[in-house]
């Protein structure tokens, strides 16, 4: 039935990228060009399935006859085992990975966590972080920055090396002429405000960013219907890159739970305050932007989506306002770092056959054109569509950064959870127990409500 499909659809595509995401993690340290194609392949793979598993208006696609019962069977066993993958990971969370592990697996959670620290201490972050008094309370080095190319680094084509980076570490730290690090905090304000109460009781940040995941699994399970709760709860477990990966390390989470939230609710007040607090705390929730105005426009019309859009507006505005008027050059320099600073060519996109892959780099510009290119067809096709297949524009928005300059794997190992935002906005109705029975889907926790009552009905007999 069409309705299980979507799910398996996604949760596939999640699983995808889990390993695409193992396999990336590898190649880094080891490149091999076999491998990197690999990489490359799965997670374009992922990112095409999602958009078809949106497709459509989803009317009623629960009560659709079964077909294929084998196949169907297998994927949804698939699913369930991928699902313990992600318990497994659960499980892990508090326990330490290697040797030299720390809570803060790269500069977007340090930084952040620094700067928390430091607007409880009444100092505006964006004009007085430093990166090396940071990463020096917490132990950690050159390993886990963000690297410009210029200073020492000036001729390094694709990324420095490790001793590069120590290198140049040790330099700066001593004689404070950093040029080559990022040593401001890089995101909108609320990237570190939300953690500021955590930070003060000395909670481990990564706790709050697992919150967020779960927060945002309840909220797209709650909003499913009650027949296909357990097989949305299930998928969400096996698209496993979204627990392997938020438990591996990635402050990404705070701005996707309030995006799921916006998405799923872009038809209420609180659906525009949470997306204005989405772009409030990460660039990416930016690309989302056209997306949901666009479903807002076919799901409200035009004036009750500019009205929303204007709160958005005002609610990134206002959550940013006092850094801006407190240091305005800081502010602006710390958020439009991603666009203005020159980084390394670096990601899981196509760049990555490059990088490590052994394929000729072309140049910045080249990518920008790829990565606009296609930012214009998905737009096109979520606008052509904002009516036949409205949720289809939250699994779009993301497609167009695999083709930047800068595609990196926590761009992308989100996608799922925002499919299945849109996917539980469809109207597919209750899920029909025999149905759910006779195509032999299977789920980790329990079967659909009304065929547990068919069950104890066939007992009482």
């Amino acid at each position: 039935m069409r309705a299980l499909l979507r799910i398996a659809t996604i949760a596939v595509s999640g699983a995808a990228l889990y390993y695409a995401g193992l396999l990336n993690s590898i190649i880094i340290q080891r490149p091999e060009r076999p491998g990197a194609i690999v990489v490359v392949l799965a997670i374009g793979a992922a990112l095409a399935a999602m958009p078809f598993a949106l497709a459509g208006r989803g009317e009623d696609d629960a009560s659709s006859p079964p077909a294929r019962v084998g196949a169907h069977r297998a994927v949804w066993l698939f699913i369930c085992v991928m699902a313990t993958v992600s318990l497994a990971w659960l499980w892990s969370m508090p326990r330490q990975h290697s040797e030299d592990w720390t809570p803060y697996h790269n500069d977007a959670i340090a930084l952040n966590d620094c700067s928390a620290r430091l607007l409880l201490a009444g100092q505006d972050p964006y004009a007085t972080l430093d990166i090396f008094d940071c990463y020096r309370r917490f132990e950690i080095g050159a390993d886990r920055t963000t690297p410009l190319r210029r200073g020492d680094f000036a001729d390094v084509t694709v990324y420095p090396t490790d001793e590069q980076l120590d290198r140049t570490w040790i330099a700066r730290e001593r004689d404070d002429g950093n040029v080559e690090f990022v040593t401001r905090p890089s995101y909108p304000a609320l990237s570190f405000v939300l953690l500021v109460p955590f930070v003060a009781l000395g909670l481990d940040t990564n706790y709050v960013y697992l919150g967020c995941l779960l927060a945002a699994i309840a909220i797209i399970v709650w909003q499913s219907g009650a027949g296909l709760r357990p097989f949305v709860l299930t998928a969400l477990l096996g698209a496993s890159c979204l627990v392997a990966f938020t438990v591996g390390g990635s402050a990404d989470l705070l701005y996707a739970l309030p995006l799921v939230a916006a998405w799923i609710w872009r038809d209420r007040l609180v659906g525009a305050v949470l997306f204005g607090a989405a772009c409030a705390v990460k660039q990416i929730a930016w690309f989302f932007a056209p997306f949901w105005f666009i479903a807002a426009v076919a799901t409200l019309g035009w004036r009750a989506a500019l009205r929303h859009t204007l709160l958005a507006a005002a609610v990134f505005v206002g959550t940013n306002l006092p850094f801006i008027l407190w240091h305005p050059a800081d502010w602006l320099a710390g958020v439009l770092t991603p666009l203005v600073e020159p980084m390394f060519p670096r990601g899981a996109g196509i760049v990555f056959l490059a990088t490590n892959g052994g394929w000729q780099l072309l140049s910045s510009n080249a990518y920008l054109v790829l990565e606009v290119a296609a930012m214009a067809v998905c737009l096109v096709v979520a606008w052509r569509t904002r009516r036949s297949s409205p949720e289809i524009g939250v699994a779009l928005a993301i497609i167009p950064l695999y083709f930047a300059w800068r595609s990196l794997f926590s761009y992308f190992f989100l996608v799922p959870l925002f499919a299945f935002a849109g996917l539980v906005r469809l109207p597919m109705c209750e899920l029909i127990a025999q149905h759910a029975q006779d195509c032999g889907a299977l789920t980790l926790f329990a079967l659909p409500a009304k065929l547990r009552a068919v069950a104890r009905g066939e007992r009482a007999a």
